[in-house]
């Protein structure tokens, strides 16, 4: 249950630094982006309000996933569709990745670690699931 437990808190807190985004101005995603070597950024209101979506979107999963952190059990097959979810969002995010001409760098790291957060939420959820008539 521990690890589960672990797994869960580690992808909320991660989703949750998507929050950043949604305060940061135009002209603080150029300098970050930049660091990554992306040239510029489109200065539409259309990017803006995507980019602006998807990081209160991710900020509302890691809310998500702290309150699945703090009672798996109680929670049933939501957190292994969790599970199955970060996997499915991991292959996305490679396959999407590799389809373009970004360095593997820029997505590896988003897809590696959904589908080994993934993973082990689904083996630590049946070893909790088994575990549970003991534990309870």
């Amino acid at each position: 249950m521990r690890g589960l437990k672990i797994c869960l808190w580690i992808a909320g807190i991660g989703c949750l630094a998507s929050v950043v985004g949604l305060v940061l101005p135009l002209s603080a995603w150029e300098r970050i982006t930049a660091a990554f070597g992306i040239d510029s950024l489109p200065d539409s209101p259309e990017f803006m309000y995507v980019a602006r979506l998807l990081s209160a979107m991710s900020a509302a999963t890691g809310v998500f996933l702290i309150i699945l952190a703090l009672d798996p059990l109680k929670y049933g097959v939501i957190v292994p569709f969790t599970g199955v979810s970060a996997i499915c969002l991991g292959v996305l995010c490679g396959v999407a990745g590799s389809a373009t001409t970004m360095p593997a760098w820029w997505y590896l790291g988003d897809a590696l670690s959904c589908l080994v957060l993934g993973a082990l939420m689904l083996l630590f959820w049946r070893q909790a699931k088994q575990a549970a008539p003991t534990a309870r």
